[in-house]
């Protein structure tokens, strides 16, 4: 008969996973279940034998660690057929150190060596309800017609009643004509099923299966043993050794059934082991505490003193590859299995072990099984399963398959992979999993997918470039193609955030500077085009002519107050630190707004323009003291820490600073009669100072290379003025200064001096004649204050004083000094 995946169909349909039904090859000859049998013979303990055995010091064949002294209880029996040995004992898992020695004697009569068989290493649940015994591991000998069994317990505890089971296989023609497995490769399966030989066709009874399937959830990884049997057996041998262990396990050890799912020969060839399925998640008996969730693949031979063939590794790869890739398994990946306990079991009940997804039995068992040559070969037989798995998964299959801590997160897959423009995705109970060329696989979850799928997807957000991630303060993210994230905290949900104004918010520390965001982008009344976006600590606003940038705090609270966006239209930077703990920012309507600790201070119009151009608040005009106020001139002004700006409509503006700016505010500033400057500072006509002019006519001027601004007004002022000022007698070193006299006042320009008093008018004296009446001491000489300027006389030039005058002749270049 031809053997269906009927069962395994129906337990992956009641756990909610898809599998095609199997193709197989044309009908052969069916194979009959063959009869088995094995004849029982009591041995009792060491301490009370039965009558069949006998109690001797040491063993024939010496074994390591046993003394010669050592009681061992021993047997032959004599003119009985069988092809297996096994010997069992009373359930105790304090047996773990008990040593078998057997030999046998063929059907021809020639006995063989001694072979040392150990505990056998498979172990049913302990939960699995059979009554089940300890025992050694099965040994295969072929037709047999005797058998000595020395038994010998090396530490721990001895068992007691013991039992020598010989084990007939009976006889099948079938046995060899096998030629095609009856287990077939499936149709649109992801990966190919390597052929197996059925239950039935090496000749299973199933009347004496007593066990009724158990399955577990899914299956998390494969666990590769090796039989620890004889490795002298043909191809022809093998059905009747599958017998001969499925009597073993089944009837002997107590188990109800065989206990590997799968079995390998030397030959490369699979043989169906435990009854349930294959493609099912049937719980076999192969890894004492580790048997749930695990498929045991099982060499039949002994590895741990013959190498075992390249064809078996190869099947033993093959057949796991196929398992895997049914429950989405990475062959590279680990997963977390909790031991059931029991007496083989290197761990605890209940204690979970990190473990490779295939993995021998010694990494969770007391055992040296598979044997040392197969364990040398685990990373080959990992790398031929992940070459297989890898080209029949998706990439989407192979990461759910590589991460435990993510299948538990997603739970099981609901429904199949499905594709879109670019990009592939996958629903899972607890979350998706897309994947693109440019991102590869990532998952999304909970809220976020929720107001990701509302949002349109990734059709409209672009497929997940990030996995979710932990953000501040207990939230999570995704991060889109798109140019955009998803944001989520407790307190305010999930939100999109989109291009710019996603980007800004990035930039300025995301949800540690302005938080999270309250709500999407909504559009900002009164500018068309513009956007914005509510976050816990501000906003962002964008417009294609200004970008996007945040607005918070103070800075918020004044732009708001001064009429927001209608007024002074949005942000053009974002807030920037300036000396002395202050903050400003700047809006497209032509506004700086500066914050500081006394206040917000709104800068704008050609007063914000000139202060720009001078540096702004790290310039030298430095912060603002107030905001713009109206002047009694009709222009406006704005006094900052290191001047002030005035504008008006004909002048402008023009920054009043440095000694410039000193100088007019110890003249009174706008309080004073010098008026409203009517142009901005600039250099003098020479080129060897600064100055700025007044409405009044005045002006102030600062030398080059002077830390001092000298004011030059009145009538000494317009007397300057009327001999040149600058190209006349030149800057001023020094301001209008009272006369020590006290009888007027004078002023020292670069090139002469102009005097003004009420008796004598407003006098210039310059040049040699200057230079005279300096050096009899000016105004405090007998001469006393100038009454004329110069006037020209026969041969030169003088000039007259209240007590005198001076003439200066050019023929000698000779000043003549007269006093009255």
């Amino acid at each position: 008969m031809r053997r269906t995946l009927a069962g395994s169909i129906a337990f992956l349909a009641m756990s909610g996973t898809i599998l095609v039904l199997p193709v197989y090859a044309e009908p052969t000859p069916e194979a009959e279940p063959v009869t088995t049998a094995a004849e029982e013979i009591p041995l009792g303990s060491v301490a009370a034998p039965e009558e069949a055995a006998a109690v001797q010091e040491g063993t024939t064949a010496a074994v390591q660690g046993v003394p010669d002294q050592a009681p061992v209880l021993a047997v032959q029996e004599l003119d009985t057929e069988f092809s297996l040995v096994g010997v069992t004992w009373a359930h105790d898992p304090a047996v773990v150190d008990t040593l078998v020695q057997v030999r046998a004697r063929s059907a021809d009569g020639a006995w063989g060596e001694w072979t040392t068989v150990g505990v056998e290493d498979a172990e049913q649940n302990a939960d699995s309800g059979q009554e089940t015994r300890g025992g050694t591991s099965p040994l295969w000998t072929g037709p047999s017609t005797g058998v000595e069994v020395e038994l010998v317990t090396r530490s721990g505890a001895a068992p007691t009643d013991v039992k020598l089971d010989l084990v007939d296989p009976g006889e099948s023609v079938a046995d060899a004509h096998l030629e095609t497995p009856d287990i077939q490769d499936t149709a649109d399966a992801a990966l190919a099923l390597p052929p197996v030989f059925s239950r039935a066709q090496w000749g299973a009874d199933e009347r004496i299966r007593t066990w009724a399937p158990q399955y577990a959830p899914t299956i998390k990884a494969a666990t590769i043993h090796h039989t620890a049997d004889s490795n002298n057996y043909t191809a022809d041998d093998v059905p009747a050794i599958m017998r001969s262990i499925y009597r073993y396990h089944t009837v002997s050890r107590g188990w109800g059934d065989i206990g590997y799912n799968v079995i390998a020969d030397k030959y490369g060839r699979l043989w169906e082991g435990r009854f349930g399925g294959l493609a099912s998640t049937v719980i076999g008996a192969h890894a004492g505490g580790f048997n749930t969730g695990t498929f045991g693949v099982s060499m039949l031979g002994n590895y741990e003193t013959a190498v075992p063939p390249q064809g078996m590794l190869d099947a033993v790869a093959d057949i796991i590859a196929w398992k895997l890739s049914l429950y989405g398994v990475d062959p590279r990946g680990r997963t977390n299995l909790t031991s059931g306990g029991g007496g083989t079991s290197r761990y605890a009940a209940g204690v979970v072990v990190n473990l490779p997804t295939v993995f021998a039995h010694r990494d969770v068992g007391s055992t040296a099984c598979p044997g040392k040559y197969a364990f040398s070969r685990m990373d080959d037989i990992r790398s031929r399963v992940t070459a297989q798995v890898d080209g029949g998964m998706s990439a989407i299959e192979r990461r759910y398959a590589s991460d435990a801590g993510l299948r538990q997160s997603l739970g099981a897959p609901v429904g199949g992979e499905r594709w879109g423009a670019g990009f592939s995705f996958r629903e899972y109970a607890n979350g998706r999993l897309y994947w693109s060329g440019a991102t590869d696989v990532r998952v999304v979850r909970g809220e976020i997918l929720r107001v990701f799928l509302a949002s349109g997807g990734a059709e409209v957000l672009g497929v997940p470039s990030t996995d979710e991630g932990q953000a501040g303060a207990g939230g999570a993210f995704n991060h889109f193609t798109r140019g955009t994230s998803i944001y989520w905290s407790p307190g305010t949900g999930a939100q999109v955030m989109r291009g710019a104004i996603r980007d800004r918010w990035l930039r300025t520390n995301a949800e540690w500077g302005l938080g999270y965001p309250t709500g999407g982008e909504v559009p900002v009344a009164g500018v068309a085009g513009a956007w914005k976006q509510t976050f816990q600590r501000g906003e962002v606003y964008w417009s294609e002519a200004t970008g996007a940038f945040d607005l918070r705090g103070g800075l918020a609270q004044a732009w708001a107050a001064a009429g927001g966006a209608s007024r002074l239209g949005l942000p053009t930077t974002g807030e920037v630190g300036v000396p002395g703990g202050a903050f400003t920012q700047d809006f497209s309507r032509g506004y700086t707004l500066v914050w500081t600790s006394s206040g917000t201070r709104l800068v704008l119009g050609g007063i914000r323009d000139v202060w720009l151009a001078r540096g702004g608040a790290r310039g030298v005009l430095g912060l603002p003291l107030h905001d713009e106020a109206p002047t009694s001139g009709g222009g406006w002004y704005v006094e900052f820490t290191g001047g002030t700006v005035v504008w008006t409509a004909s002048s402008g503006a023009v920054a009043l600073t440095g000694p410039i700016g000193a100088r007019w505010s110890a003249a009174g500033g706008l309080g004073s009669s010098l008026g409203l400057p009517v142009a901005v500072q600039r250099a003098t006509s020479d080129g060897r100072g600064q100055f700025v002019a007044f409405a009044s006519g005045a002006g102030i001027y600062q030398p080059n290379g002077s830390a001092q601004a000298f004011l030059v007004a009145g009538d000494i002022g317009r007397r300057w003025t009327a001999w040149g000022g600058v190209s006349g007698l030149g800057l001023p070193i020094i301001d209008e200064t009272r006369l020590g006299t006290g009888a007027g006042t004078f002023q020292v320009f670069a090139r002469g001096k102009v005097f003004s008093s009420a008796g004598t008018g407003v006098q210039v004296v310059y040049g040699a004649v200057g230079a005279a009446y300096d050096s009899v001491g000016a105004e405090w000489s007998r001469l006393g204050l100038p009454t004329s300027g110069e006037y020209a006389v026969p041969g030169g030039v003088r000039a007259d004083f209240q007590g005198g005058r001076i003439t200066w002749t050019a023929a000698t270049n000779t000043t003549t000094i007269s006093y009255t």
